[in-house]
């Protein structure tokens, strides 16, 4: 299971129910936080969380016009590269910020990594000559970050989808998550999960199956007793809690600086 920006404790502390949370309530705080999350992650179009990812690069081909071939040789093997208007020194990554690069392979018939043999140890470029990252601020521990996700090469990189293969570490540290990191502070996306999640709880709750209030429509369809467990209706949950694309405008407004606008180009 992924790392979450917030704990659900955090939530539950934010909405007073620390000591007296009933399952039922947990549950649904549960529910609340797990699309808050899934919303935000959405709007920012990466994961914020620190974690090391590998991926695969270019998504889709460059476009094909004015373009130019040349040869290039992997180990004992010439691949006829194909370069076109579409391809740039200049490779955009999805997950940012960008804390190191653990490895980074180009085949030009890598498949994606679904060839056999795809993606050898020769194939692997050196950090610093090949390719560096636009590193432009350093962390706490003075580490380099690349805020923006943009990796530079020597020469224009492939415009074949899936030529590129790259190991990396991206996302915020639990410090800068939380606003205790003395260099970075990313806590604006915390506090947008966690207010997220209350606005989402609280609409839930509002709208609740209870004997006092009579039958009511309620997310939970199944509950049990011994060792918790419960079910809920997705098509309720949808409407009261809020799909990952309903968020606030203020929440919108407070993670616009977090936002990777490079993928949308």
């Amino acid at each position: 299971m992924a790392a979450r920006i917030a704990d659900i404790s955090e939530v539950l502390l934010q909405l007073g129910l620390i000591a007296t949370v009933s399952d039922e309530e947990r549950a649904l705080v549960n529910e609340a936080l797990s699309r808050a999350e899934a919303a935000i992650t959405r709007f920012l179009d990466y994961d914020p969380v620190s974690a090391t990812r590998t991926e695969f690069y270019p998504r889709a081909d460059a476009t094909r016009i004015g373009r130019e071939s040349l040869w290039e040789v992997s180990a004992d093997t010439a691949y006829l590269r194909t370069l076109s208007e579409g391809s740039s020194n200049e490779l955009q990554i999805q997950q940012i910020p960008i804390r190191s690069i653990t490895s980074l392979k180009v085949d030009y018939d890598g498949r994606f990594g679904t060839r056999d043999g795809s993606f050898p140890a020769s194939s692997a470029w050196t950090e610093g000559s090949d390719f560096w990252p636009n590193y432009d601020i350093y962390d706490s521990s003075s580490n380099p970050v690349c805020s923006d996700g943009i990796i530079k090469s020597q020469g224009r990189w492939p415009a074949e989808a899936g030529t590129v293969k790259i190991v990396y570490v991206s996302g915020y540290t639990d410090a800068e998550l939380h606003g205790s990191d003395a260099v970075i502070d990313a806590s604006s996306i915390l506090e947008a999960v966690i207010d997220e999640s209350i606005r989402r709880f609280k609409k839930i709750w509002s709208r609740r199956k209870h004997i006092l209030a009579g039958h009511l429509a309620g997310p939970i369809t199944n509950e049990s007793l011994g060792d918790y467990s419960y079910s809920v209706d997705a098509s309720v949950l949808a409407r009261y809690v809020g799909g990952i694309t309903d968020l606030m405008p203020e929440t919108e407004h407070k993670l616009q600086q977090f936002k990777n606008y490079g993928m949308m180009l």
